[in-house]
């Protein structure tokens, strides 16, 4: 479970035209960019997870490298 005080999804929104759709307050730009670190630091957390199970495949995937 991942709980956030801030509307990360709102601080990320952006148009067709690339303009932000909303306002951040009370923060203003420092708490959109510290929406954007959550949002890549949970993403890479999702994404590493589990590295010590792919370990197993690390010798074949480095011999194929070899070849």
């Amino acid at each position: 479970m991942l709980l956030s005080v801030d509307d990360l999804g709102g601080a990320w929104a952006r148009d067709s035209l690339g303009n932000w759709e909303h306002m951040v307050t009370p923060g203003g730009e420092p708490q959109r960019e510290l929406a954007f670190r959550l949002g890549v630091n949970i993403v890479m957390y999702a994404l590493c997870v589990d590295y010590k199970d792919d370990q197993v495949h690390v010798p074949f995937i480095l011999k194929r490298r070899k070849r």
